[in-house]
């Protein structure tokens, strides 16, 4: 799986372009731009889709993957009380957290226009990689018939975040992330702790009026697969669970860590 692509072969298959969305957290836009670094390495040409104080952030891109690699920024929305120049998660804390994800909302409209611009330039894009949160990119794409796949963490967490009903073994793929699940009675075998820290991913937001697990509910909606960081030889039974809670195909990518930079060992 890891051979190059463009090996000089006639069967070889064009390269795709791929937009890649993460949410507004290095902890996301770290593992994406090392999936953009491995897809450039096989041919393919990616737009890396971030706010310009987060592209500006990253480390520099491999010399090798760096001519396939395009970082598009988007403006972020400007929304009342957020600090200026706060455009992640590291910026902000306690309620201003609250509205940045007022903020990361509006990116629908830039987007869009993102994605319509491309299309003029004869560059339509292949697939678009929408992170969980990232609902607007899995919306623009339905209105333009580009195929999304939403990329999500462990299939462990996607299996503790769904509920479940007393004596249901495996959720059935509709209860995943919609909001009326929060609302159902904590299973006696779940931990309260546990059962507090989801319900409050489903509390609206009174900024925005929306969830957290709203948001990932209309991602998974109008996807056409799930991508995964994640792959059965780490996660055994979770991750065979996955297509079935999710009510998708799942596509595993592998845990995506940043490869180190070796430096030159002396002679």
């Amino acid at each position: 799986m890891d051979a190059a692509a463009g090996s000089g072969s006639s069967s070889s298959p064009p390269p795709l372009r791929i937009v890649l969305c993460p949410w507004l957290a290095l902890g996301h836009m770290l593992p994406y731009l090392e999936l953009a670094e491995r897809l450039a390495l096989r041919g393919h040409r990616v737009s890396f889709v971030s706010t310009p104080r987060n592209l500006a952030r990253l480390p520099p891109l491999r010399p090798a993957a760096a001519p396939r690699v395009d970082l598009v920024a988007l403006p972020l929305p400007r929304v009342d009380s957020l600090p200026d120049g706060a455009e992640s998660t590291n910026s902000v804390s306690g309620e201003a957290l609250e509205l940045l994800w007022k903020a990361f909302d509006g990116l629908g409209a830039p987007f869009k226009e993102f994605l319509l611009a491309a299309e003029e330039l004869g560059e339509r894009p292949d697939w678009i990689l929408a992170d969980t949160f990232n609902h607007w990119a899995a919306t623009v794409a339905v209105e333009h018939k580009v195929p999304c796949a939403m990329l999500l963490p462990t299939a462990a967490l996607i299996a503790s975040w769904t509920p479940r009903t007393p004596g249901q073994s495996v959720p059935v793929p509709a209860s995943v992330f919609e909001d009326s699940a929060g609302e159902a009675e904590r299973p006696a075998d779940e931990p309260r702790y546990e059962w507090e820290r989801k319900a409050r991913l489903y509390a609206k937001l009174p900024s925005s009026g929306m969830s957290v697990a709203e948001r990932c509910a209309l991602t998974l909606r109008n996807c056409t697969i799930a991508a995964m960081r994640s792959c059965v030889e780490w996660e055994g039974e979770a991750f065979k669970l996955a297509p079935a809670l999710l009510g998708k195909p799942v596509v595993p990518l592998g845990l995506l860590p940043r490869r180190p930079t070796v430096a030159a060992t002396p002679a």
